[in-house]
């Protein structure tokens, strides 16, 4: 009997024993996981400041009703976290099997970016400069109602933030191989899911802060008592209302510039010579700013050139056959 007994505890310890080793080992990948997301979210960190004025620009230079902003951004930002699930298993398929094709993937993307923020330049400077502000933007001309101007809004925004997502997952793998270069799929499939996340919800909240603005400035004056803390409330409300139109336009501009920045950036990457030129010149960031900037504009003025001349065309071509 008290041998079985002894041999029970003998299997009990084995178990807690066991057990220990299970814990201390989920502990430790916890960690690694926590470390590599602050490594891999840190590496991304810039491209996601980048990211801030190119999102909130998407419904700045439009004319939304109040009511529908916020709905419109929850739904690009819930497309954003599908670009997300897309994206990391891309990154981690292609660091796998296919590291060589990322390059030639982000500059892809760059070129798509580049085109984009060049039609923004080219629509701008026909509204200065040749009279066109009576013509409304492309996406509102071709919807046959609001909700179908919404939907393309969306669209097109979930469009352009794939193309982000891909960029930070790819530079948030790449910061946490550097970090951790023989780490398991799994842990880096969960760092980046996190990273994925967090970033998302950082984006998208300082997004929906800058367009409820005016919100703020409401809020701040109906809540304003008769004192020296209600009259600063007022003033600061007042400021905000001010400053808000700026603000907001102001999104639109760096939102392209962003577009066109990170378009030459992404180009570089496969085109080292651009980099290399660029730093030739000068290594100051801003000279590196504007030298993307506009390779960006440049790549992307082609392909709006070649668009528009493809349309002509093709316009013709059905003319005659008509």
């Amino acid at each position: 009997m008290s041998a079985g007994f002894l041999a029970l505890l003998d299997d009990v310890a084995a178990i807690m024993s066991k057990a220990a080793a299970s814990t201390k080992m989920v502990a430790t990948s916890m960690d690694d996981i926590a470390a590599m997301t602050g490594t891999g979210a840190k590496g991304a960190s810039a491209i996601v400041i980048d990211d801030i004025p190119v999102n909130a620009q998407t419904v700045t230079e439009y004319q939304i009703d109040p009511k529908k902003e916020l709905p419109i951004i929850r739904a690009i930002e819930n497309g954003s976290m599908i670009n997300k699930l897309f994206a990391i298993p891309l990154a981690l398929l292609l660091h796998e099997f296919a590291p060589q094709l990322l390059n030639p993937i982000l500059a892809l993307g760059g070129a798509y970016l580049g085109y984009e923020g060049a039609e923004k330049v080219i629509h701008a400077i026909e509204m200065k400069f040749f009279n066109a502000d009576h013509k409304e933007d492309e996406t509102s001309q071709t919807a046959k109602s609001q909700e179908e101007f919404e939907r393309k809004l969306i669209k097109g925004a979930i469009r352009t933030d794939l193309v982000m997502s891909i960029e930070i997952t790819f530079i948030a793998l790449a910061s946490v191989l550097e970090y951790k270069p023989d780490q398991h799929w799994l842990l880096l499939l969960v760092a980046l899911l996190i990273i994925g996340f967090i970033v998302t919800k950082v984006i998208y909240g300082l997004v929906k802060g800058l367009i409820r603005l005016d919100d703020l400035a409401l809020h701040l004056d109906t809540t304003a008592l008769d004192n020296r803390v209600g009259q600063f409330k007022k003033k600061i409300a007042s400021l905000i209302i001010k400053a808000s139109p700026w603000i907001l336009k102001g999104m639109s501009v760096i939102g392209a510039a962003a577009m066109l920045f990170i378009s030459g950036e992404l180009l570089s990457l496969q085109f080292t010579s651009i980099r290399g030129f660029l730093h030739y010149i000068s290594e100051n960031p801003l000279v590196t700013f504007l030298g993307f900037s506009i390779v960006g504009l440049g790549l992307g003025s082609l392909i709006v050139g070649v668009e528009i001349s493809a349309a002509k065309l093709l316009n013709k071509i059905r003319f005659k056959a008509a």
